[in-house]
């Protein structure tokens, strides 16, 4: 099994480098491949803050790529994580992250985030 980048993610997920894409493409569908939690969040960051997608279409971009039956990855957080970021636009990808994270491991997240505080769980207090 390969681990993949996020430039290689986003590569195949925008087909915007051609070159790029196609090598990103074979990687992908000849064989299986690992994307950690922190390239998923990182390609949804970039998505919505660099290349100005909507959190709809990034959504669909994630998922799809998620259900490829090539691409392995941990649930263990992510889809929490996801969840989240669908259902409350106003907080980041790191925040839901965040928030699903503590709550996984029976932790309090405190911040000074207000948004995060008010949205992100009964185990999510501000400071």
């Amino acid at each position: 099994m390969i681990s993949l980048d996020t430039n290689v993610v986003l590569r195949f997920l925008l087909d915007d480098v051609p070159e790029q894409t196609e090598r990103a493409t074979k990687a992908i569908e000849n064989s299986k491949v690992y994307v950690t939690d922190v390239v998923v969040v990182e390609v949804i960051y970039v998505l919505e803050k660099v290349i100005l997608l909507s959190r709809e279409d990034i959504l669909k971009l994630v998922t799809d790529f998620l259900g490829f039956p090539n691409v392995v990855h941990n649930p263990y957080f992510l889809l929490e994580t996801i969840q989240l970021y669908k259902h409350y636009p106003s907080l980041s990808i790191v925040d839901c992250y965040a928030s699903s994270e503590a709550k996984a491991y029976n932790n309090q997240l405190v911040t000074f985030d207000k948004r995060l505080a008010s949205q992100g769980g009964k185990h999510v207090n501000g400071l």
